[in-house]
Parts: structure tokens; C-alpha cells; sequence
């Protein structure tokens, strides 16, 4: 008997007792159901792109988190330069902080596990980036607020989709703690967006509406006449 015949017994001793002959049973439809039998030596399938499949997963949402960071941080740091009103200052301001925050904390992370942290935007976040850039004006506030709903709408989706998903117990952790605050970033954001545009945009020709001791005419004051075209109203008689 030849060595492939004595290789075809160790491996299928069924099958190969019952053709020796190794070119005939190389050919045999037994041999080629014997490829595909449970518990010979080739790896379950699945079993090496599930394992790299969760390795992906960790690493996509430590870029993503990071490069969401990075755009947070960046706008932010532009709109205080360029925003008028305060109140998108103060949440720009915010956004620093605690932004850089929690990118610190991910650092920790990715250096105990080795996980590639980003050093730029991404493409999506720097189109993001350009488009606030050239704004101007009060438009500005508008743009940098709008940018904010979809930044951190964009964030939230993918720390949900890891506290879902994500295999790396740490990285979990990291995103249960983080998601809250974006969360609340958002509904700041979401609140403050249709109002952004509103400070700061009258230049001094805008009508006084409703406010108390302006020079507005009372047109339409109880108890007096109203004035004919180019005539003065009357003053009221105080003697008697």
C-alpha cells in the first residue's frame, strides 16, 4: 500500500479500507464528501472572520470616537472666534472641554489595548469642517449650531451602536459613561439652533417690538384722536 492510501486510512479509515487505489479515490465522490465532513482539521467556518469581525469593530468605533472628538474640538474652537452670540460661545466653550475630555480617557484605552487612535477628521467631518469655515456673520452661529445637531446626532448613533455590539469590556465602559453626555450635547444643540441666528443681528434699524420705554409713535393709544396725515397730535390739557 502507498503512502497516499495510508494517509487516506489514517485521516478516513471508513473510506479509504474501502478504496485503496489513491488516484481512484482522490476522484471518488466519498473523497469529496469527506472534505466537507464535521471534525476533520480545517477551522470552523466563520471562525476567523468572527473573531476579526469583533476586532474590527472595536477599532472602527475607537476611530470614529476619536475623529468625532477631533471635529467637536476644532468647530468649536472656530466658533469662538467667529460666533456673535454668547450663547454659542458658552456652548462652544463646552464642547472644548468636555470634548477633550473624553478623548483623553480614550487615549487610555487605546494605549492599554493598542488600538490605532486618528489624527485627522475623516472626510465626512472635514467637508463639515470647510462648510463652517466659510461662513460668516450671524450665519455663522446658524451653521455652527446646525453642524452641532449633526455631529452629535451622527456620535450618539455610533456609541448606541457599540453598547450594543462592541466586544472590548473597557471600550464599553468608556461608552456608556460618554453616550449621556452626548446625548445632552444634542438636545442643547437641538434648542439652541433655531435661536443661533437671533443675537446679534439687529444693527440698529431693526423695529422695537414690544419693548418697554423705546421711541416707538403710540399710534393707537386709548382716549386720543388719531391724527390726520402730516398733522401733529395735540398735547393733552394736564390744568385741568
Amino acid at each position: 500500500m502507498g503512502v497516499a492510501g495510508i494517509s487516506a486510512i489514517i485521516v478516513f479509515p471508513t473510506i479509504g479500507q474501502a478504496n485503496t487505489n489513491s488516484d481512484t479515490f482522490k476522484n471518488s465522490e466519498q473523497f469529496i464528501l469527506a472534505q466537507k465532513t464535521p471534525g476533520t482539521t480545517s477551522p470552523a467556518p466563520g471562525s476567523t472572520n468572527r473573531t476579526g469581525s469583533q476586532a474590527n469593530i472595536n477599532q472602527e468605533f475607537a476611530t470614529q470616537a476619536r475623529q468625532s472628538d477631533l471635529l467637536e474640538i476644532q468647530t468649536s474652537q472656530l466658533a469662538l472666534q467667529r460666533a456673535k452670540s454668547p450663547e454659542v460661545r458658552n456652548f462652544a466653550q463646552r464642547m472644548i472641554k468636555e470634548h477633550t475630555n473624553s478623548s483623553q480617557q480614550l487615549t487610555k484605552i487605546a494605549q492599554q489595548k493598542g488600538y490605532k487612535l486618528p489624527t485627522t477628521l475623516g472626510d465626512a467631518n472635514r467637508a463639515l469642517l470647510t462648510q463652517l469655515t466659510n461662513a460668516s456673520g450671524t450665519n455663522f452661529d446658524q451653521a455652527y449650531m446646525q453642524g452641532q445637531v449633526t455631529a452629535h446626532t451622527k456620535t450618539l448613533a455610533n456609541y448606541q451602536n457599540y453598547i450594543s455590539n462592541g466586544t472590548d469590556a473597557e471600550l464599553k465602559a468608556f461608552a456608556n459613561k460618554v453616550a449621556p453626555v452626548v446625548a445632552e450635547h444634542l438636545k442643547m444643540a437641538q434648542s439652541m439652533v433655531g435661536n443661533a441666528g437671533d443675537s446679534g443681528s439687529s444693527s440698529g434699524t431693526s423695529p422695537n417690538r414690544n419693548t418697554p420705554g423705546t421711541n416707538t409713535p403710540t399710534t393707537n393709544t386709548p382716549g386720543t384722536r388719531t391724527p390726520g396725515t402730516g398733522t401733529t397730535s395735540p398735547a393733552p390739557d394736564t390744568g385741568r
